[in-house]
């Protein structure tokens, strides 16, 4: 008899959490952490560039939550050639999918510090223009002749607002609406 009591007691707890469940953070009041977009990058083509490619990608993870970048195949290909019309070139602006090529000569010339170069053609791809104050160095989507490849917070807050208003699906060919801090054309490189 006991045994029988003790087996529907079981039964019976089991059943509720089953059907209750438990609760949720929206039951709760807690915030719901939103997703989180991850973008793939190769960096198996960027020759000497390729560890400051992983470096640029740890830069921008440590600064926001709403996108990650993480190595593997089948997103963004980085590359170098040795001259082009800038010191590097991303192909889109706020994409999971794209390249980034890096040239060598430019770099040189530039001034800017290779990382930053860098940084900055990821900023892009994460969804950043230029902003207006090019050749600041405070901002790493300003380019110029500057050592500084740490976005600044307002650069990150951008980042972060624009994927996390994308969510897990992005309409394509959208494009980021932070004129107030980044309004100058991106296609020119940095």
């Amino acid at each position: 008899m006991f045994r029988a009591k003790l087996v529907a007691a079981i039964v019976g707890a089991i059943a509720s959490v089953t059907l209750v469940g438990t609760p949720t953070a929206a039951a709760t009041g807690e915030a719901q952490p939103s997703a989180v977009r991850t973008i793939y990058y190769d960096s198996s083509r960027a020759a000497e560039l390729a560890p400051l490619v992983d470096q640029a990608a740890q830069i921008w993870n440590a600064g926001v939550t709403s996108v990650k970048l993480v190595k593997g195949a089948g997103g963004i290909s980085a590359s170098t050639a040795q001259n082009g019309a800038a010191p590097g070139m991303a192909s889109c602006v706020g994409c999971t999918r794209g390249t980034i090529t890096f040239y060598r000569n430019q770099i040189r010339s530039s001034g800017a510090a290779p990382l930053r170069v860098v940084v900055h053609e990821f900023g892009h791809i994460l969804g950043l223009n230029h902003p207006q104050d090019i050749g600041n160095c405070d901002k790493v989507m300003a380019g110029g002749r500057c050592d500084n490849a740490q976005p600044n917070a307002q650069e990150l807050a951008a980042v972060q607002r624009f994927w996390a208003s994308r969510g897990l699906a992005p309409a394509p060919g959208a494009q980021p609406d932070e004129s107030t801090v980044f309004d100058a054309p991106a296609s020119a490189g940095v």
